[in-house]
């Protein structure tokens, strides 16, 4: 009987020699090089969208992943459980190191040349791009729901003591970054594109060709570049201790290859300001039994 990534690949016109259980896909090694099966959530609309817009990106310059279709001509092909997969070129690399400042300044640059190409790519006018001010609002409302659930408890345990010394402080932050959300939302001067969707240490990579290359596209969606770098400088300073020198290295390798304009410096600010890893924390919390 066949394996799940087995009958998965089947389904493609090529020949497999071997399969390798990588993080979280099958490293294939088939006639045409080396494949990543990826499980994939989704439907074919949307795997159709990813794979035209990976096409796009390779036709301006940059050698990004490409996605294969199957002997049917469909993006996604089923396992015997019906579990979904795509199938896509593997670009092997050493990761971007959180230790290293000139591996840092390649990622950073690496995302700016991707979005140099995305922003070329034009959107569908019926799309509906998340609103980051409401975003925020809610992950605010979620501090003072459990704010107010502490309150009415008759005994705290020590997080919740800890929660009730500082929430106000990260609340403050909270609503500061949607207020300036909000303001810039109101003024309609950020341009949406297609944004990476999960850019951080783990999906840019350094290829044999000397080349920092993104990968992993699977939540590519429509959004604000700026959420792009805010993900990752935040990743990179929270493995850093917030140290600035950084921050103004990632931001100048990033500003060498894409100018950011006020207002998008304006959006970056609103993003870094929000008290991300907190918000975590309380919805963990709220998720558990307390």
């Amino acid at each position: 009987m066949y394996n799940q990534p087995e009958v998965a690949l089947e389904k493609y016109e090529l020949t497999v020699s071997r399969i390798i259980k990588g993080r979280g896909a099958y490293i294939c090694d088939t006639g045409i090089g080396q494949k990543l099966l990826v499980p994939y959530r989704g439907h074919e609309q949307r795997a159709g969208t990813l794979r035209d817009t990976l096409a796009f990106i390779q036709r301006n310059g940059m050698d990004v992943e490409q996605i294969s279709q199957t002997k049917e001509q469909c993006i996604i092909s089923r396992d015997n459980c019906e579990d979904a997969y795509i199938l896509k070129d593997y670009r092997a690399g050493r990761e971007c190191s959180t230790d290293s400042i000139d591996d840092m300044r390649g990622g950073s640059r690496a995302l700016a040349q991707l979005h140099n190409i995305l922003e070329k790519y034009p959107l569908p006018s019926d799309i509906e791009v998340e609103s980051l001010h409401e975003k925020a609002q809610r992950k605010c409302a979620q501090i003072v729901k459990l704010k107010n659930y502490i309150l009415r408890r008759s005994k705290t345990n020590a997080f919740e003591h800890l929660f009730y010394e500082c929430y106000e402080r990260f609340l403050e932050q909270g609503q500061k970054s949607a207020e300036i959300l909000c303001e810039l939302e109101n003024s309609k001067t950020s341009v949406p594109i297609y944004c990476h969707g999960a850019f951080n240490q783990h999906n840019v990579v350094y290829t044999q060709s000397g080349r920092w290359l993104p990968v992993n596209f699977e939540t590519m969606h429509p959004g604000y570049p700026e959420t792009d770098l805010a993900e990752y400088m935040r990743k990179m300073l929270e493995k850093n201790h917030w140290d600035t020198a950084v921050a103004d290295a990632i931001l100048d390798s990033y500003c060498s290859v894409r100018s950011l304009d006020d207002t998008s410096m304006r959006l970056l600010q609103a993003l870094l300001l929000f008290p991300g890893k907190f918000c975590k924390l309380c919805n963990h919390y709220s998720n558990s039994d307390g």
